[in-house]
């Protein structure tokens, strides 16, 4: 081991040229250096060279350098003065739970008080869904007399929607096209607009978010009232009382000589033109971020801005900001199969005035080692000499966040803030006592080659860094991430499952109560109470290659009141390798209410032995379609009550696709259980779950509730 000491120092020193040399061949003479800063344009030619000379300054080439030549004319909007100005958000609430009332349930939320939006909504007495190209209300209550009220076929793409009193708000995509000799979208536009001949014939068909608001006052005859069209991709919304937050994004691309600007439109008619904001600092790829504000009762517009920020859609929003994050990839030199290469002109055996050796005889890429080598190496990073290295660690990817003021409606830029590694979902952030706390995963690459770990950081209201935690669960990644109060629950996963408590009550020195590992993962976490947590995912087993494999769902209860020693008091598992759950991917499928004692989990159940149900037989993997329905024992963990069946079936294909009788939501509207899948409403007494008192048939497909299901939040 005595070759170690003088090796690493030279890969150190290695590494620290390679990254000098790298960062300095992306950099450019003739370009400022960024500060950062939020900034406001004012002409279409300072957007112009902003695009070209950021973008060439992130690619460290010239890939854009001949669209840029062909934007020195484009179509712009003017750039109009907010009509109303935001506050700094204050006096945040902890992120909690939507849990609903024994009355009727309510979507399953991130943080009490923000509504988030989905294909499916409901209040005490009737049930609003999107199904196929048609929003369906149902008077779902009593069940014994339920029926199908209306049916509204929409155009475009039908995505979420939001209930309030007696409005409906529907978010769905479309897209406008545009061609040469067009006056971008409103006469009210042309007047603004610096008009330039098109340089050659094009045609665009540019993606449009619209916002919908119908009065549902009458349930039988939805009248619309209003029907805005935002440039942008639809991304996320939230609800706060009755302002609707509504994020688009559009890339940014040059289309000979035009660059049209986000703006908010009725009929065609411009009626709010945003204005755009920029940080001089380069991205590979710029998106218009429009956020715009509505007052659900009115139908009215509050107010919009749009950021020119790099792309992303993992956004968290507490009733105070809304966080907006995005993936910035480093330019890294990576080591090819555990050999370190030239790159940019650094001869080997140059580095420094150590003699030439030959790197490929000590440096292993760290996959190909073995497990007891493995464990020395992290081992020894985590010593004197090894810390030098670890300060010196090149992360591929950066987290940016922005943070936006929300205030009434009111839109307003706060501050900007990174950390390393990539988020796993919204559920990676978390806002408390006016500090933002995140969880990410981190591949980095080392002198020894490429690991990953997970970190957990603090950010202060300025979104300044004020507390990490680095290096947990080593070559493992985030699963899932609760935080709760001065607590984060986390679970990393890679052959077992350990389960983090980690403690947050010091901002500025996050630490680790305590773990518990065990098989399996979890998929999602959701709290019961103080003490325990529920953990939705799989289970695994170790395979005949020495490896580990994916079974059926796993339900987990965590007792976590004593934080050194937490523990699993029980858990269920549901079917065969190739089993799902619906509330994997989507926490809005996850229903559960403490008061009723009342646990609801959409599955899709393989059955690999077809002997286990006498309904299902035939040499294929079998599978069934329905909904598992549970209490919860705090002492022992779940008790099944029993479960709503809504389809069976045999096929070699069960791990892809979706079956129209696949159940993606369950809610209830007093002691009745409502499960929905694309095909279908059934209504169950909770008090007699295997008695159907009725089914309502949809019109709904695959190609539509799916997708919305797995947003990738």
């Amino acid at each position: 081991m005595s070759y170690r000491k003088p090796t690493l120092i030279v890969l150190t020193t290695l590494v620290l040229i390679l990254a000098a040399v790298i960062f300095s061949g992306c950099m450019s003479t003739t370009v400022p250096a960024p500060t950062g800063d939020i900034k406001k344009f004012s002409s279409a030619d300072e957007i112009s060279n902003y695009i070209r000379n950021n973008t060439q300054l992130a690619q460290g080439s010239d890939y854009y350098s001949t669209a840029a030549g062909s934007m020195d004319r484009m179509v712009v909007p003017a750039m109009a003065e907010s009509f109303a100005k935001g506050t700094t958000p204050s006096g945040a609430i902890p992120s909690s739970v939507s849990i609903g009332s024994p009355g009727y349930s309510e979507t399953n939320v991130q943080v009490a008080g923000v509504d988030e939006p989905d294909f499916v909504k409901n209040d005490a007495r009737y049930i609003y869904v999107i199904s196929g190209s048609t929003l369906t209300i149902v008077d779902a209550y009593p069940a014994s007399s339920a029926s199908i009220l209306s049916k509204t076929e929409l155009n475009d793409t039908p995505r979420e929607i939001f209930i309030t009193g007696d409005r409906l708000v529907l978010l769905k995509s479309g897209t406008s096209e545009i061609s040469s000799g067009d006056t971008p979208q409103g006469t009210d536009v042309a007047a603004k607009l610096a008009m330039m001949p098109p340089r050659y014939p094009y045609y665009r068909s540019a993606p449009v978010t619209h916002a919908v608001f119908y009065d549902i006052s009458d349930r039988a005859k939805p009248k619309l009232l209003k029907d805005y069209t935002i440039d942008g991709d639809y991304v996320n919304a939230r609800m706060i009382g009755d302002t609707v937050y509504l994020l688009s994004r559009e890339s940014v691309y040059p289309y000979n000589d035009r660059i049209i600007i986000p703006a908010v439109r009725e009929n065609a008619k411009v009626v709010v033109t945003p204005d755009v904001y920029y940080f001089d600092n380069p991205e590979r790829q710029y998106d218009f971020t429009t956020v715009t504000s509505f007052d659900a009762r009115a139908g009215t517009t509050k107010d919009a801005k749009t950021y020119l920020i790099g792309s992303g859609n993992i956004v968290y929003v507490s009733p105070d900001a809304m966080y907006v994050s995005y993936q910035k990839y480093n330019n890294i030199y990576r080591p090819m199969r555990g050999i370190v290469e030239p790159a940019m002109g650094v001869a080997q055996g140059s580095v420094g005035s150590a003699a030439p050796l030959s790197v490929s005889s000590v440096i292993k890429d760290f996959n190909t080692m073995s497990e007891a080598d493995k464990q020395v190496a992290i081992a020894e990073m985590k010593s004197g000499e090894q810390e030098a290295i670890r300060k010196k660690e090149i992360d591929q990817t950066t987290t940016i966040i922005h943070k936006i003021g929300i205030n009434n409606g009111a839109i307003s830029y706060i501050a900007k803030g990174e950390v390393p590694g990539y988020l796993k979902n919204q559920f990676a952030m978390d806002e408390y006592n006016g500090n933002l706390r995140v969880a990410t995963t981190s591949n980095v690459w080392t002198s020894r080659g490429q690991y990953e770990y997970n970190s957990v950081f603090v950010l202060d209201s300025a979104m300044k860094t004020i507390g990490s935690l680095t290096h947990i669960a080593e070559q493992e990644k985030i699963y899932s991430t609760r935080f709760i109060g001065d607590r984060l629950y986390m679970v990393t996963f890679k052959r077992i499952d350990p389960f983090f408590v980690i403690d947050l009550s010091t901002p500025t020195s996050p630490k680790i109560l305590g773990k518990l590992k065990i098989p399996g993962y979890s998929d999602y976490l959701h709290p019961y109470d103080k003490n325990l947590i529920i953990g939705i995912g799989k289970e695994t087993a170790a395979n005949d290659w020495g490896g580990v494999s994916t079974q059926g769902l796993k339900l987990a209860l965590f007792d976590v009141s004593d934080v050194a020693q937490p523990r699993q008091v029980g858990k269920v598992e549901i079917g065969d390798s190739g089993s799902d759950s619906a509330a994997l991917s989507d926490h809005r499928a996850f229903l559960f209410n403490k008061a009723k004692n009342l646990l609801v989990i959409p599955a899709r159940v393989v059955r690999q032995d077809a002997v286990q149900d006498k309904k299902l037989s035939g040499d294929q993997p079998q599978i069934w379609y329905g909904a598992y329905v549970f209490g919860v024992k705090p002492d022992t963990g779940f008790v099944l009550k029993g479960t709503v069946e809504h389809g069976t079936g045999g096929s070699g294909y069960y791990y892809y696709g979706s079956s129209r009788n696949e159940v993606k939501r369950s809610l209830y509207i007093g002691d009745t259980l409502y499960t929905l899948s694309s095909a279908k409403i059934l209504a169950n007494s909770l008090s007699q779950l295997n008695t159907t008192v009725v089914t309502i048939k949809l019109d709904g497909k695959d190609d539509v509730l799916y997708p919305v299901m797995r947003r990738g939040e």
